[in-house]
């Protein structure tokens, strides 16, 4: 539902199974201070002057998401491969994303296939470009944060644990 849509506080429209979550990068467990946000704003954020410098992103957990927007693979790519090249991505011991939005509010709703595929994409270049930069990075994505339902609220700005191990994230509040 359109978050303008007084019906969007009591209703959740169409809801579907997620993903098994993707892991990638070493078996272990780290836990970090977090930071990140909407990748759709990252490049704001840093023209702001407000992104971290990499000392400060160092042994931290990198949280970025996508919104319904839906930028597309290649997109997610150049902006994950900006923050390898900024150094963020060498800085922090392990990467989390959010399960990728595949709708779009007053947008056709596509096949549950081509949803799977969208989802997909957006991984595996998150997978390949934090590979390239960080191969001791925790890597997960999936987990539902940020623009999804159901959704999880993590601690900016807190720790969290990413557990390569075990495969599973705890937070701290």
């Amino acid at each position: 539902r359109d978050w303008a849509d007084p019906l969007a506080l009591t209703e959740f429209g169409e809801r579907e199974p997620t993903e098994a979550w993707t892991w990638a990068g070493p078996g272990r467990s780290v836990t970090g201070r977090t930071w990140g946000g909407c990748l759709e704003v990252m490049d704001e954020i840093a023209v702001a002057d407000r992104t971290p410098s990499n000392e400060e992103l160092e042994g931290g957990v990198l949280i970025l998401e996508t919104s319904e927007e839906l930028p597309s693979a290649d997109r997610v790519r150049w902006w994950i491969r900006a923050l390898g090249e900024r150094g963020a991505l060498a800085a922090v011991s392990a990467v989390v994303v959010s399960r990728t939005p595949a709708t779009a509010i007053g947008s056709p709703v596509p096949s549950a296939d081509e949803r799977k595929m969208w989802r997909a994409a957006q991984r595996d270049v998150v997978v390949e470009q934090v590979t390239n930069y960080n191969p001791d990075a925790v890597v997960c994505v999936g987990p539902p944060f940020g623009h999804v339902r159901p959704q999880w609220i993590l601690p900016y700005g807190g720790e969290i644990t990413v557990d390569g191990v075990n495969q599973r994230i705890v937070a701290s509040y």
